[in-house]
């Protein structure tokens, strides 16, 4: 058995932020349940995008993927850089993606197998096309973000899931390619990137990084690949000076606030979250501590499974919620009603993540990897 070893040298701030990044993708889609079912919004989009720029998100998973990646098996692919290497490296990755994405799928097909017969009203026209069976064998194939189907479907988080299993596959070619610490190649291939995703955004009818099942999987590969430059400028500590003082994280994020709040154009955010990711790695001082707090701990350790359980209890709150409106002769949702709802929305999230997290993710991924 050759089991892909992996690199040591955990950096441990950059957990609580995944979790951080989760739980922004949450109330983002809480607040798309709201809006765009006639129940107003947990704040005006007139008057801010603090919520409704919040896929952004997404995007920063995808550049801390390439980090992590290159961190964890970088050397190993360009070292021992065989079949067996690979092959490890993606049972690796598939043990860790796949079991989650399939439970949900199945709890999703569950649910809509039984909604019908005992709670007919709450369906209306968006359940087709969200829960088309023509769109299964993609959803379970992970090839979600790839144009095949034209809208979500299913469990609607999971498209980049897809995404990234597809760009891992690619990722054992680009990264003995890429991983060479040689300033040239990552200039221009972090230059080639940049142009593609501007290209992909000003291509996309919408204009933005909201990219998903249509060609979100090259949004996350050009993103993907960036990520692994941002590694090899990790590890020549460029910046590291200034990148390293407490404030920086802190102005990061006030930063992100504002190009969200003013609405600016997306791609903005992306050098935005390079520099967070750098210094986040670089950080050794008071904002790592409170970083590693176990409440942020806890966050980026469930927030795999916050973002994929959360679009169960999406669908749950988007057709039931509009049901109760309409029974209770509501127009749209008070401000204590839309705390309410939020809460409600996030408690049961959280709760559930944590029984996957313990439950479904650990559990099968050791046992999968035992199979190895």
């Amino acid at each position: 058995m050759n089991k892909l070893t992996t690199q040591h040298n955990y950096i441990s701030a950059l957990t609580p932020l995944r979790g951080i990044a989760a739980l922004w993708v949450v109330i983002f889609h809480i607040d798309v349940s709201i809006y765009y079912r006639d129940l107003g919004a947990l704040v005006s989009r007139d008057a801010t995008g603090i919520l409704s720029k919040g896929y952004l998100w997404v995007d920063f998973f995808f550049l801390l993927s390439g980090f992590i990646i290159c961190h964890v098996y970088g050397q190993k692919l360009i070292e021992n850089w065989n079949f067996k290497t690979i092959k490890s490296f993606l049972w690796s990755r598939f043990s860790r993606l796949y079991p989650l994405h399939f439970f949900t799928l199945v709890i999703l097909i569950i649910g809509v197998w039984i909604t019908p017969k005992y709670f007919p009203n709450v369906i209306d026209g968006s359940w087709v096309t969200y829960f088309s069976p023509q769109a299964l064998p993609i959803q379970f194939s992970m090839i979600n973000a790839m144009n095949l189907y034209h809208f979500l479907s299913w469990n609607m988080p999971s498209w980049s899931i897809g995404a990234e299993w597809w760009t891992y596959t690619i990722a054992v070619f680009i990264i003995p390619l890429l991983y060479r610490k040689n300033t040239r190649i990552i200039l221009l291939s972090s230059i080639l990137a940049i142009i593609a995703l501007g290209s992909l955004v000003y291509l996309h009818p919408n204009q933005n990084l909201d990219i998903t099942w249509d060609y979100g999987f090259l949004r996350c590969l050009f993103e993907f690949i960036i990520g692994i430059n941002i590694y090899q400028f990790y590890q020549k500590e460029l910046g590291k000076a200034i990148l390293k003082l407490d404030f920086i994280i802190p102005l990061l994020f006030v930063l992100i606030i504002l190009t969200f709040h003013y609405q600016l154009p997306d791609l903005i955010n992306i050098p935005i979250f390079i520099l967070l990711i750098l210094a986040a790695a670089y950080n050794q001082r008071k904002v790592r501590a409170i970083l590693e707090r176990p409440v942020f701990r806890f966050l980026g350790d469930i927030s795999y499974s916050m973002y994929l359980v959360h679009g169960i209890w999406f669908f749950v709150f988007w057709f039931i919620f509009p049901h109760w409106k309409q029974a209770e002769n509501i127009n749209t949702l008070s401000i204590p009603q839309r705390l309410i709802y939020t809460l409600l929305f996030l408690s049961l999230t959280i709760l559930s993540s944590a029984f996957t997290y313990y439950f479904i993710e650990i559990k099968a991924r050791k046992k999968l990897r035992r199979m190895y």
